[in-house]
């Protein structure tokens, strides 16, 4: 989705090509955009210009509507630690995993595409692994691009 936002102005995308860009394969990457198409994100066209492009602005669409096609989102996690029935009171562990989840939700419902597009850089490129205890980039990999050569 990202990889197709990136590149408005170029019409439909083919899947074989997205896929050889994004280094995954042709006939999983099909199926993921016929999900997206199913779900109004992605219109598709086919024959030879054919191909697919996105269905609305990149700001229009979330990070939660794009997961959402693809699996069910989480809500109120089951508390790990009842044994049967719902608790009058959450229970420490369950109150964490509850607002973990609502902060996971709000951060999938207020990102959009276009706050994941980079200037100048290969549509869904990473720079690299960021240690899990950064909540930020490290110094080493803030304006890194990803160069590649073809």
């Amino acid at each position: 989705m990202v990889y197709l936002a990136h590149d408005l102005e170029d019409g439909y995308h083919q899947t074989r090509d997205m896929a050889a860009v994004l280094n995954i394969p042709g006939n999983y990457l099909g199926k993921i955009l016929q999900l997206m198409a199913h779900h109004k994100l992605v219109e598709s066209q086919r024959g030879m210009n054919g191909g697919f492009r996105l269905a609305r602005l990149p700001e229009q669409v979330r990070l939660y509507d794009v997961l959402k096609a693809l699996d069910t989102l989480p809500t109120d996690p089951a508390c790990p630690l009842t044994t049967g029935g719902r608790q009058m009171e959450l229970c420490g562990l369950h109150r964490r995993f509850a607002a973990i989840t609502r902060q996971y939700l709000d951060f999938l419902r207020g990102t959009t595409l276009q706050d994941l597009l980079v200037d100048h850089t290969i549509p869904a490129s990473c720079p690299g692994h960021i240690p899990a205890t950064d909540p930020l980039p490290c110094p080493e990999h803030a304006g890194r691009q990803l160069v590649v050569l073809t």
